[in-house]
């Protein structure tokens, strides 16, 4: 059997392992489930969450969960972060003229540094092509990528509670050759150059490969700092000094200049009607939803409830898609 096979197998195992085991749960789930809501054929795209003038409306959009495009929006994997969609829903909001503020809500540890980069920006397109002033609440967590995105504000709120910061670059990559070299396995490797193979999990990174992916990730983490600098008004090398990966309170961050104001998604909201004369306005959830129909399927597909298990899942789960292709991310906790 080949190598990559035998990694399969257990990663097969260990899934149907824990499939076992939360079977019970699922189904304790679909119990709960309203049956009737099945009839609508598509979940609402906005949400009124206080009424008023709907000439003047605040958009809430939420960022929850690891920044990556894993085919969340598909209705196998049920609800999650949505990244295609929450790109379209900020397309939308450029050409809503009713629009005239927007509040992010961001409870992330961040994600890839490719979709991380493309929603910030993204917002700051949003935010520079209409003028439109965007204010942010941090939640339990905006770190990394989650901070990055959280640059597009013109004001950051966060509670003393929150986890941010984690300015900085991380890549992984697996290593299984000391378990083939004991099990008897050889991968035989065919290329074109020296460096066709960097990254393979079957064998051990040269000095070559190292120093490669050390410049891949020098250029990922001064463009964050650079994003900072910008975002905060702070010169670069201030923002070097406090971005060597660590994570920062609330408050800590505040005395640190990398938020404004602490306080929760109510007193952003609040500052934001004042500040902005928006007291009269219609509050509207914007966030992409999953339907009724992608929550049932997504019961299915993830019954393992794996998120809840496995720290940073939708990114594990992004790395299996690529094989374990060596991925740079703005991710705080590893990967």
């Amino acid at each position: 059997m080949k190598a990559k096979s035998w990694i399969l197998v257990i990663v097969a195992a260990l899934l149907l392992i824990l499939g076992l085991a939360s079977h019970r749960q699922s189904q304790e789930r679909l119990k709960e489930v309203n049956w009737e809501e099945l009839s609508k054929p598509f979940a609402g795209k906005e949400e009124v969450l206080e009424s008023g003038n709907p000439s003047q409306r605040i958009a809430v959009l939420k960022v929850e969960g690891t920044i990556a495009d894993t085919g969340n929006s598909s209705s196998l994997q049920g609800p999650g972060y949505r990244h295609q969609e929450v790109l379209d829903q900020i397309a939308d909001l450029k050409e809503d003229d009713s629009v005239k503020a927007l509040l992010l809500v961001v409870d992330s540890p961040g994600g890839t540094t490719y979709h991380s980069q493309e929603l910030y920006r993204a917002l700051k397109d949003l935010k520079d092509d209409r003028q439109l002033p965007i204010y942010v609440s941090m939640g339990s967590m905006a770190a990394s990528g989650g901070y990055m995105i959280s640059m597009a504000g013109d004001k950051i709120f966060a509670d003393n509670n929150t986890t941010t910061g984690s300015i900085g670059v991380i890549m992984s990559s697996l290593n299984v050759k000391d378990f083939m070299d004991e099990h008897g396995f050889k991968m035989e490797v065919y290329k074109s150059g020296d460096q066709k193979d960097m990254g393979s999990p079957f064998k051990d990174a040269s000095d070559e490969e190292k120093k490669i992916f050390d410049g891949l990730i020098k250029e990922s983490y001064d463009e964050f700092v650079r994003i900072v600098a910008d975002g905060r008004g702070m010169e670069e090398d201030q923002v070097r000094k406090l971005a060597d990966g660590r994570v920062y309170s609330g408050k800590q961050a505040k005395d640190n200049g990398l938020i404004d104001e602490m306080g929760y998604q109510a007193d952003a909201l609040a500052a934001l009607k004042k500040d902005q004369s928006l007291e009269e306005a219609e509050v509207v959830d914007v966030t992409p939803k999953a339907s009724e129909m992608d929550s049932i399927l997504g019961l299915f597909s993830k019954s393992l409830d794996l998120k809840s298990v496995i720290p940073n899942w939708e990114s594990i789960q992004g790395q299996a898609l690529h094989q374990n292709t060596p991925q740079a991310y703005y991710l705080y906790g590893g990967v």
